[in-house]
């Protein structure tokens, strides 16, 4: 069981003694936490348990339970729960959890690793479409021109975004760190009034990075054509770690942007100097991509700790979406609109795929969830992609895991030429 991990996903609180019995699975599973750090391995199986029958379904709680009934010895539970995960395609790393060194030479867990292998087997629908040679871009967002046919990458490590035209030129858009821009998380075209939105942050490993960027992060609107810088608006310093991320335009020209750093949505209008709060902090857990409805009264959110939500435009009032039996919808990052689906990037669990969503009709539920793309070799933190036509355009490696967030060291001798995949959906 990797605690930090579970304790940020789920985003829990430690709760009273005094509160007994927790009425929630939430504050169950804080309970045995509390357990298991004070190593009462036993009092941590029971609380998960409880758990475990407030929320059958919840994978989590179902690797937890499959930790304490290892550590309790109790064999072959254990890998009766670790099988119902993988039967939804699920793998939340036991293979290398210590919880499992106990179990580990008995042939109930071969046999599991055996099929865990099996869940690895690579799903492979793409194509490479290009590779970005420089190895030291890191890329992130991608968004194409309808109307030129160019692709603009943002880079977190170099600060600046590409622009590769439809004959495979490659250029700079933006030069290093231009009009102070900082790292660059994701980007989307406004064709209509010839614009490209690109969010950006500070982050340790960028380059230039200063002790006085931290927390920075903010919106910029730059002409498609020459890269001059249109529009501007950072977020005031208020203590909080932001980074502005995902990012949706609708037919007026608004912009949407999730705060994955602090969870909130904000809101650029068209013409507005500033951004304004739609979505509060305290609403949503860790919010991630961002796709609006055929309609534009519907905006869809990625929880990467909560799942799939639909917020109202009008009234800014939300609703999870349900999505079928056996489908875990947590994790995800990308989330692009396709006609009356979801392009979905999920990278919470192992392996990293990529889902097609369908919704019903009135886009209340999830009516099925596809498996596009899974365990590719060349995955190293795919990441959100963009909808172009019939097509799905998404970095396969974004190599964030080689930037330390802490340090701001980056292991350049690790590093690789970022590879783009084109996805027929």
């Amino acid at each position: 069981m990797k605690i930090a991990t579970v304790t940020l996903l789920l985003g829990l609180s430690a709760v009273s003694s005094s509160q007994e019995p927790p009425a929630t699975a939430a504050a169950l599973n804080a309970k045995a936490i509390q357990a298991y750090q004070a190593k009462d391995y036993d009092r941590f199986l029971a609380y998960e348990k409880q758990a475990l029958t407030l929320e059958p379904n919840n994978p989590r709680i179902v690797y937890n339970v499959a930790c304490g009934e290892s550590l309790a010895g109790n064999v072959q539970e254990a890998v009766r729960l670790l099988d119902q995960l993988l039967e939804q395609k699920i793998d939340l790393g036991a293979e290398t959890d210590t919880d499992f060194a106990g179990i580990r030479k008995t042939p109930e867990w071969a046999a599991f690793v055996s099929r865990l292998r099996d869940l690895r087997k690579p799903v492979v629908h793409s194509q490479v479409a290009f590779t970005l040679p420089d190895p030291a871009v890191v890329a992130t967002g991608i968004a194409v021109d309808p109307k030129t046919g160019d692709t603009f990458i943002a880079s977190v490590r170099q600060r600046k975004i590409l622009r590769r035209t439809r004959q495979g030129a490659l250029s700079d858009f933006i030069q290093q760190a231009q009009d102070g821009f900082l790292a660059g998380n994701s980007l989307v075209v406004d064709s209509p009034r010839r614009l490209l939105y690109a969010t950006t942050a500070a982050v340790p490993f960028m380059l230039g990075y200063r002790q006085e960027d931290s927390g920075r992060s903010g919106l910029f609107a730059f002409d498609l054509k020459s890269g001059k810088l249109v529009r501007k608006a950072m977020l005031a310093g208020d203590g909080k770690r932001h980074l502005l991320n995902a990012l949706v335009v609708d037919r007026a020209g608004n912009v949407y942007v999730s705060d994955t750093g602090a969870s909130g949505i904000y809101l650029l209008r068209s013409g507005a100097p500033e951004l304004e709060t739609f979505i509060p902090s305290n609403v949503f857990r860790a919010t991630q991509g961002l796709a609006l409805s055929k309609d534009e009264k519907t905006l869809f959110v990625a929880d990467y700790a909560d799942g799939l939500w639909a917020v109202d435009l009008a009234s800014r009032g939300r609703r999870q979406l349900e999505a079928p039996a056996g489908v875990w919808l947590f994790g995800l990052d990308g989330l692009s609109s396709a006609d009356n689906t979801l392009i979905a990037v999920q990278i919470g669990p192992k392996p990293e795929r990529v889902l097609r969503l369908r919704l019903d009709r009135n886009g209340t539920r999830v009516e099925t969830a596809e498996i596009l793309e899974m365990s590719r070799p060349d995955y190293e933190g795919p990441i959100q992609g963009a909808v172009v036509g019939h097509e799905f355009l998404y970095v396969a490696n974004s190599q964030l895991d080689l930037g330390d967030v802490n340090t701001g060291a980056f292991a350049q001798d690790r590093a690789r030429p970022t590879i783009v995949l084109r996805l027929i959906l």
